[in-house]
């Protein structure tokens, strides 16, 4: 385990293999690093994988909620990385709210990102509940009463689902996420310190279309969260983007996305 000090947080990575090909690997929301223990199989000689804990999740720490996650900041953990780890040129691996720190880092870093692959990402077409924690004001405030008091809110849940307004799939994702304190702390901490953190689409589309930066994009085809249909519009801006839709929902995706790499014995 190493750990990448700044005045904002510990950032907590692994680093696995000593090649050139430098490949940065971002997991979703509740997990942590060892999403992406499956992944180390297609790792070649010629590879190094440093695979994170994002802010709030695993070993990583952010010093103050107060304190938003902003673009320049960002870029300055990035640039910091860089020169500790003493590489310049990289890949993007990402997946859900990973996704999301891909194609930030990428907007950021167009012309050291070597490739992109991205599993149902966040931040192309946010979702309701990304929306319901940068509301302003009161709305906020109501937010955190619905994280830290969330008895009502669930009901209210299975109430909509009754009437047939929330489908399954998502009253157990947000479930699954909330049904503990702490759960629900990190769905609050983590959503307000990260809001700011919204990838400019028409610049990053123009950016990739410019310097034919490869990317793969993998959906799932059960999945209800990130749909194929909510990533079409970003997908036809990209002519030499590959889609790929496998046979899985959201919360197996990475293991379904190993699956068919190791299979064609690559990383896109």
């Amino acid at each position: 385990m190493k750990f990448l000090e700044t005045t904002f947080g510990h950032l907590a990575y692994k680093k696995h293999g000593t090649g050139q090909n430098i490949y940065l690997l971002f997991h979703g929301f509740g997990q942590n690093m060892k999403a992406y223990d499956s992944f180390l199989a297609l790792r070649r000689e010629t590879d190094t994988y440093l695979v994170f804990d994002m802010f709030y999740h695993g070993q990583s720490s952010w010093k103050s909620v107060n304190q938003k996650l902003t673009k320049a900041i960002w870029r300055e953990i990035v640039l910091q990385l860089m020169q500790k780890e003493k590489f310049e040129k990289f890949h993007l691996v990402g997946y859900s709210m990973g996704g999301k720190f891909c194609l930030i880092t990428y907007e950021l870093f167009p012309n050291f990102v070597q490739s992109l692959l991205l599993m149902a990402p966040d931040g192309i077409k946010t979702g309701f509940w990304y929306n319901m924690a940068t509301f302003p004001g009161f709305l906020n405030k109501a937010f955190r009463h619905v994280v830290f008091h969330p008895e009502r809110f669930f009901k209210t849940m299975d109430f909509f689902h009754s009437l047939g307004f929330l489908q399954s799939s998502l009253i157990k994702f947000v479930k699954s996420q909330m049904n503990t304190r702490t759960k629900r702390a990190q769905v609050y901490f983590t959503w307000n310190v990260f809001k700011p953190l919204r990838p400019d689409l028409g610049l990053i589309i123009k950016t990739i279309r410019m310097n034919q930066t490869p990317i793969s994009l993998f959906t799932g085809q059960f999945d209800k969260m990130i749909t194929s249909d909510n990533l079409s519009r970003f997908n036809s801006k990209i002519p030499h983007l590959l889609m790929f839709e496998l046979n899985s929902g959201h919360n197996i995706l990475i293991e379904e996305t190993f699956n068919f790499l190791s299979s064609k014995n690559q990383i896109p």
